[in-house]
């Protein structure tokens, strides 16, 4: 199984909409975290990779690390 997905493929793998994801940045999944935005020089074409087994834990509830389980409490 593959660790990262683009952000385009997400809904190939969770059967949700990418907005579904993308609505839910910086309130339920966190860079770093969630997601990663590998380095580049371009400014406007970014990669979005996200972290499959991240996903799959949020989607299931389990959350793991104590740090993410606070931020989610503050919502």
């Amino acid at each position: 199984m593959r660790k990262y997905i683009q952000q385009k493929n997400l809904k190939d793998v969770f059967d949700l909409s990418m907005d579904y994801f993308v609505d839910r940045k910086g309130t339920e999944f966190f860079e770093g975290i969630h997601f990663f935005i590998p380095p580049t020089s371009s400014k406007t074409n970014k990669a979005v990779l996200w972290d499959l087994e991240a996903l799959d834990n949020w989607i299931k509830g389990n959350v793991t690390d104590p740090e993410v389980e606070n931020l989610l409490e503050r919502r």
